[in-house]
């Protein structure tokens, strides 16, 4: 085998930044078992902080790395349409909470938006932040097409998904003991809501009815927030 041809093929092809994505992700795992799933060594931590230096080391701009992952990205789709298998096995409890649902949905979907604009607008951001920031809550690939719609940067909007999901991620234990909330449901569903698949992955772990719960927030949010959030925004402009 030639590896010096096989080397620069890796390095001057897209593959380069699939390899690292996905290496950079096993690691993650990895370091995450061996400390006994510890809060602050999440998988994603982990890979995000491999590939962010890896970045700024070679000096490689984010379009150049996306345009590698893309297939990736390209999965995330049918990846979040699989969670519907633990909604559809929690399909009767799901029912018997309807309205509960509804209301959490419309509240607290609302009062995260409201309050990550407020904070950023009287910290005098400008408005492109300021929009990026309103999808911060739903999953990397609603977000990339309502950013669109509203006219925020669909980068940054991805990149306050990420770090929304990682701080929830790794709040996540605190603020259920604090509260004393118990039931799986009641953490799933908070998970997905404001964690979105970053979050429904910590829910996984904790059980089926917690990911099926997580996998329903997540999919009403996203839903929730890319019809309201375009007309909302033209009804400002």
């Amino acid at each position: 085998m030639n590896f010096e041809a096989l080397n620069e093929y890796i390095t001057t092809t897209p593959l380069l930044w699939l390899i690292l994505t996905l290496g950079a992700y096993k690691v993650g795992i990895i370091i995450y078992e061996k400390f006994n799933k510890h809060t602050l060594l999440q998988p994603i931590i982990i890979a995000y902080a491999i590939i962010m230096s890896t970045l700024i080391i070679s000096g490689k701009s984010y379009e150049e790395y996306f345009k590698g992952v893309e297939i990736i990205h390209f999965f995330l789709g049918p990846a979040t349409v699989a969670l519907a298998l633990p909604l559809y096995n929690n399909l009767k409890h799901i029912k018997s909470l309807f309205i509960p649902i509804v209301l959490t949905l419309f509240i607290a979907g609302s009062f995260s938006i409201i309050i990550a604009l407020g904070l950023l607008y009287l910290l005098d951001a400008n408005m492109a932040t300021i929009l990026s920031m309103a999808t911060k809550s739903i999953t990397a690939p609603i977000a990339i097409i309502t950013s669109e719609q509203i006219g925020a940067i669909p980068s940054l909007a991805v990149g306050f998904v990420i770090i929304t999901g990682i701080i929830g991620a790794l709040l996540e234990n605190l603020i259920f003991k604090a509260i004393k909330i118990k039931h799986d449901t009641s953490k799933g569903f908070a998970l997905g809501l404001i964690s979105h698949g970053i979050g429904t992955a910590r829910a996984v772990e904790m059980g089926e009815k917690a990911a099926a719960f997580s996998a329903l927030a997540m999919g009403l949010c996203g839903v929730f927030t890319a019809i309201l959030l375009p007309l909302v925004i033209q009804f400002i402009k």
